[in-house]
């Protein structure tokens, strides 16, 4: 197996590039998760509250996260105290392991500027895998928020991580 296709021994998160958005723009999730596909116009380029999640070593992009307005779906209001958390994985990182490790470095990387704020994240209500890994990071459901996207309704688990 060559470099490129080993996951790193070490996670960084590191600033955002345009280079980094036009990688995650052409990200392809199979089956029910193509709904997590982000087609380019929805990225920013260095700015806009995102950060890459990359190789130590390498600084190889693996993943994302990104907070406040660029996290939070459609009708969510922004809360005081609440810090709001998205985050991407490469599709080829998806269900080999590697989700609690690169969760563990964002939060780690969240707390050092949000301290004392809950962090709030969604996920769509099917998706299994994904509350199974946040509930595994010790966030806990706090009820559900329904959005319409693609002129469909989308139902989101809300999920909500207490300060330490």
């Amino acid at each position: 197996m060559n470099a490129a296709a080993r996951w790193p021994d070490r996670l960084v998160v590191r600033p955002w590039t345009p280079g980094d958005a036009q990688r995650v723009a052409a990200w392809r999730y199979g089956g029910p998760w193509q709904v997590y596909d982000l087609p380019g116009t929805e990225l920013p380029g260095a700015t806009g509250g995102y950060l890459a999640v990359a190789g130590a070593a390498d600084g190889r992009l693996v993943g994302f996260y990104c907070t406040g307005d660029e996290a939070r779906v459609p009708g969510l209001a922004a809360e005081f105290g609440v810090v709001d958390l998205g985050a991407g994985l490469d599709p080829r990182w998806v269900g080999r392991g590697h989700g609690a490790g690169f969760g563990r470095v964002v939060l780690a990387d969240l707390r050092r500027d949000h301290p004392t704020a809950v962090v709030r994240a969604v996920v769509q209500s099917w998706n299994t895998r994904s509350l199974r890994l946040l509930r595994t990071l010790g966030f806990l459901e706090s009820g559900r928020h329904v959005c319409v996207q693609n002129s469909r309704p989308v139902e989101y688990v809300v999920v909500l991580l207490s300060p330490r």
